[in-house]
């Protein structure tokens, strides 16, 4: 299995860290660093929210349901509004 960054990386081929640079305003290699920097966080926050039986069958049923594929397809749409709604 890829690490969580390599995956990030080359989801969307690529396209999603273009996303994240143009939102942010950032050159590739700065949103490249950002994605690096971040990913211990994101991490950490995916085992906490796992770690929990309870919690773990919340977040299959939220991947299984659908609802997200929507921002890995566009990742644009996590941007908006909604996108955050979901997010947070």
């Amino acid at each position: 299995m890829l690490p969580l960054f390599d995956m990030m990386m080359q989801a969307q081929n690529g396209a999603a860290l273009e996303a994240v640079a143009r939102q942010y305003n950032l050159a590739q290699e700065q949103a490249t660093k950002a994605m690096a920097a971040l990913m211990p966080a994101f991490s950490a926050g995916l085992k906490r929210s796992t770690s929990n039986p309870y919690d773990f069958v919340g977040l299959m049923q939220a991947v299984a349901s659908g609802n997200y594929a929507r921002y890995f397809e566009d990742m644009s749409r996590a941007f908006t509004p909604e996108g955050i709604s979901d997010g947070n």
